[in-house]
């Protein structure tokens, strides 16, 4: 059975805009995803799901919002490939004016393949204007999701 999770990491807000926006897609489609804060979630529940969706932001210069350094910190203390075959995609949300752009949506990308997740679509990295990049992200998420569920 295919048990899908939008987890999302934000300092201002956008990457929760986004990631909410996700849910409600999936939900118009009629599939059921939970969207959590990493803040309040453990890497542990990842073992629990099938694909996993990730929409963070990247705060200072290429690290990750101060809410979700622990959960971070947490993935990187697991042994390779402790997560295999787990579906992720990522979005993420910074602005090219710093030097390391998107560095924390690179990491996490970075990290789930050591763990042997599987990347189910190419990472995108939106600017401040994110909606250009982060809304046919959706599209293809919710694509992929009702693709699964009818071959189920």
């Amino acid at each position: 059975m295919q048990k899908s999770q939008i987890f999302f990491a934000t300092q201002t807000g956008n990457s929760q805009e986004v990631a909410e926006k996700l849910q409600e897609e999936l939900e118009g489609a009629g599939i059921e995803v939970g969207c959590v804060d990493m803040f309040d979630s453990e890497p542990d529940q990842i073992s629990e799901l099938t694909d996993l969706y990730f929409v963070v932001s990247t705060w200072g210069e290429g690290e990750p919002p101060d809410d979700s350094v622990g959960y971070f910190e947490k993935l990187k203390g697991y042994a390779d490939g402790h997560f295999a075959g787990k579906r992720f995609a990522i979005c993420g949300l910074g602005d090219s004016g710093y030097d390391i752009f998107n560095g924390f949506a690179k990491d996490m990308e970075k990290e789930f393949l050591r763990l042997g997740g599987v990347s189910i679509a190419e990472r995108v990295d939106c600017d401040i204007d994110f909606e250009e990049l982060s809304d046919p992200w959706i599209e293809r998420i919710v694509g992929y999701e009702k693709t699964l569920r009818s071959d189920a």
